[in-house]
C-alpha cells in the first residue's frame, strides 16, 4: 500500500507543479488561469492526502505537519475565491473559523516539536519545521481575524484577493520546495528547503502590492 501511495503522491505532486506554474504564468481571472488553478487545487489535495497517510503508516511527524500545512494553504486559498464571489452579504459562522483554529494548533505543534528533540540532545533549537510553523502561525492568526470581521463578507469584497494570492502562492512554494528537496543535493540542506520560500515571498509581496496599486487607481 505504501508504494501505491508513494507513486500516487509523485503523480499528484508533478501535476501540482505543472498546473501551479500554469496558474502563475497566466493572466489572473482568465479561463486558462482558472482551469490551471482548479487542476492545481485538486492535485494538491491528492498530494497532501497521500503525504498524510504515508506519514501515519510510517510515523513521520515532519511529513504529517507539512502535509497539513499545505492542505491549509490550498483550502484557504480556494475559500478566499468563494467569498470573493459572494453576490450578497454573508454572516460568518463558527465553522468558517475552524480551519484557522486547526492551522493555529498545527503551527504551535510545528514550533514546539523540534524543541523536544533538542531537549533530548538531537538537532538544533531552530529547525526548518519551525520556520514553516512560524509562517503557518502568521497565516492562521491573520485568517482568524479576517473571519471574525463581518464587514469582509460583503459582495465582491476585494479583501479576499490578497488572501487568495498569498495562500495559493504559499501552497505552490511548498510544491516547488518538495521537488527541489527530492531532486537536489546541496550542503547545507536548509538552503534548498528555505530558498523557495525566500524567493516566493518576495514575488507574492510584489504581486499583492501591484494588485493594491491597481485597485487604488481604479477607485480614483
Amino acid at each position: 500500500m505504501f508504494i501505491v501511495l508513494l507513486i500516487a503522491h509523485i503523480v499528484f505532486g508533478t501535476t501540482s507543479l505543472l498546473a501551479g506554474l500554469g496558474a502563475t504564468l497566466t493572466k489572473k481571472g482568465r479561463r486558462p488561469h482558472i482551469l490551471s488553478g482548479l487542476v492545481f487545487y485538486w492535485a494538491m489535495y491528492g498530494t497532501t492526502f497521500c503525504a498524510v497517510i504515508m506519514a501515519l503508516l510510517k510515523w513521520n511527524p515532519f511529513l504529517l505537519s507539512i502535509g497539513i500545512f499545505a492542505t491549509y494553504l490550498v483550502f484557504t486559498g480556494r475559500q478566499a475565491i468563494r467569498f470573493l464571489r459572494l453576490r450578497e452579504s454573508y454572516k460568518p459562522t463558527t465553522k468558517d473559523k475552524i480551519p484557522a483554529l486547526v492551522g493555529f494548533i498545527t503551527a504551535i505543534t510545528m514550533l514546539a516539536y523540534p524543541l523536544t528533540a533538542y531537549a533530548a540532545g538531537h538537532g538544533w533549537p531552530v529547525s526548518v519545521l519551525q520556520v514553516f510553523g512560524g509562517i503557518l502561525l502568521l497565516f492562521s492568526i491573520r485568517d482568524y481575524r479576517i473571519m471574525s470581521n463581518a464587514g469582509n463578507f460583503t459582495a465582491r469584497n476585494k479583501v479576499w484577493l490578497p488572501r487568495h494570492i498569498s495562500a495559493m502562492g504559499g501552497a505552490y512554494i511548498s510544491t516547488v520546495t518538495a521537488f527541489l528537496v527530492v531532486n537536489i543535493r546541496f550542503t547545507p540542506s536548509w538552503v534548498v528547503w528555505l530558498a523557495p520560500t525566500a524567493v516566493g515571498t518576495v514575488l507574492i509581496s510584489m504581486s499583492i502590492a501591484k494588485l493594491r496599486l491597481e485597485t487604488k487607481k481604479a477607485a480614483q
